[in-house]
């Protein structure tokens, strides 16, 4: 995608809301996405592989329209305009309409009624309903994520992303001047084909197969993918050289948002920045500021989204290179470089030394601090657990478990700061005694 030419003295592009769905539906080896190419003719995103979805138009918040949605339609929360968006561009782009009755948006979906209600054969979603008493389903879409195209881009979106699941009985009519081809695939195997070079994701479209990963089905998107509330950004410095920056937890567990970690004064290195949002960006970038420092480097604990997300943008604005685990690029749809046990990450009093950590995943790194501080990320957590991704290895996990409680029993880790949860300052050695 095009980038702007650098120029700190022109303001970035205001980012115009936009909606997108996930399709997902039970397949032979679990569940499937619908992922569709755009023509190399778009302006935007051209010959990626990408989800359903466009920005907001005015029309989707039309009263009509809107009295026609299912769930919560006065709750600002509910962002009822973007739902209607995502299945109006869902409808236009592939054919499938989320409507009630099922069996009557199914027809329509297949392509009968809709041509005949609309001139010059362009769809009119609020005419469509209306003619066929249709209640649009906004409650079964599941908001799983919400990016903004970075600031350096030419086009700018505040896209939410919602999943849903395909109708019984609906079809794929996919409009060739805005899709070039689909295909369904689940999320592990989308995966695997952009790493092999087959496809092209973008950001967002990789993120959220990531967090797809671990959903066997649609009830379990339901139950768990859904994202939490938004929290205010708090930021806490523990010293002169270590902060820790929470809030709004994108994708993060509820409540629990993860910990990015701010190492050194002058020259930074940011750890774990997993929230994409502009306001949590901007607030690292302003802490950092604030000291007279610059980031230099970007660590990732490991490349899951809810510590990784913000990372690809953090690295257009800062140009710091971004460090993972051993395979850890695999999943990620932007450049990064792989590093290994006792690898040295930035310099004076930003440095420290990654320590391996498999086991919540195979590319999974600690840092530790000169001063004892051990960024331990989801290695060793606030809460005792061994609920793992699905790259995760239990035995894997009790290992570095057992490896940190060494270190600290020989009094080279003091202190954790752990990937979610308050930062255990004192007595480490009994908060590993639960693990």
């Amino acid at each position: 995608m095009e980038r702007r030419p650098s120029d700190d003295e022109t303001p970035p592009v205001e980012a115009r809301p936009a909606a997108t769905i996930v399709l997902v539906r039970p397949g032979i080896d679990g569940l499937e996405v619908l992922l569709t190419q755009r023509p190399d003719s778009m302006a935007f995103a051209a010959g990626l592989h990408v989800f359903p979805g466009g920005r907001v138009e005015p029309t989707d918040a039309d009263p009509d329209l809107v009295a026609r949605a299912t769930g919560p339609r006065d709750d600002p929360a509910f962002h009822v305009a973007h739902r209607i968006a995502a299945i109006r561009e869902t409808w236009e782009e592939v054919g499938v309409l989320l409507a009630r009755p099922e069996d009557v948006a199914a027809r329509v979906a297949s392509g009968a009624p809709a041509t005949e209600l609309a001139p010059a054969g362009t769809p009119d979603l609020g005419a469509l309903v209306a003619r066929l008493d249709l209640t649009l389903s906004t409650d079964d879409l599941v908001e799983a994520a919400r990016w903004t195209t970075p600031r350096a881009y030419p086009r700018r979106f505040d896209a939410r992303f919602f999943v849903a699941e395909l109708p019984p009985g609906a079809v794929l009519v996919p409009d060739p001047h805005e899709v070039a081809a689909h295909v369904w695939l689940t999320p592990q195997a989308a995966l695997v084909a952009m790493a092999a070079g087959v496809i092209a994701l973008w950001p967002p479209t990789s993120t959220t197969l990531q967090r797809l990963e671990r959903a066997r089905s649609f009830a379990e998107v339901q139950a768990g993918l859904a994202l939490s509330p938004e929290l205010p950004i708090r930021i806490e410095r523990v010293d002169q050289t270590l902060a820790v920056v929470t809030g709004r937890s994108a994708f993060g567990p509820g409540g629990r948002p993860t910990n990015t970690v701010l190492i050194g004064r002058r020259d930074v290195v940011v750890v774990d920045p997993g929230d994409p949002g502009e306001d949590v960006l901007d607030a690292i970038e302003a802490e950092v500021a604030a000291g007279g420092g610059r980031i230099v480097a970007i660590a990732l604990t490991h490349v899951d989204p809810g510590h990784a997300a913000g990372s690809e943008e953090l690295h257009e604005r800062t140009g710091a290179p971004i460090l993972v685990g051993p395979g850890g690029a695999a999943p990620l749809s932007w450049d990064v470089v792989e590093i290994g046990d006792g690898a040295k990450v930035g310099d004076g009093d930003c440095e420290s030394t990654a320590v391996a950590t498999p086991g919540h995943r195979p590319d999974h790194l600690a840092f530790l601090l000169a001063d004892g501080t051990l960024v331990s990320g989801d290695a060793i957590t606030d809460r005792p657990t061994l609920i793992l991704p699905p790259a995760g290895d239990p035995a894997a996990q009790r290992a570095t478990v057992e490896r940190i409680a060494t270190l600290v029993g020989a009094g080279t880790v003091r202190r954790l700061i752990p990937g979610h949860g308050p930062a255990i300052l004192a007595d480490p050695a009994a908060v590993l005694a639960g693990r």
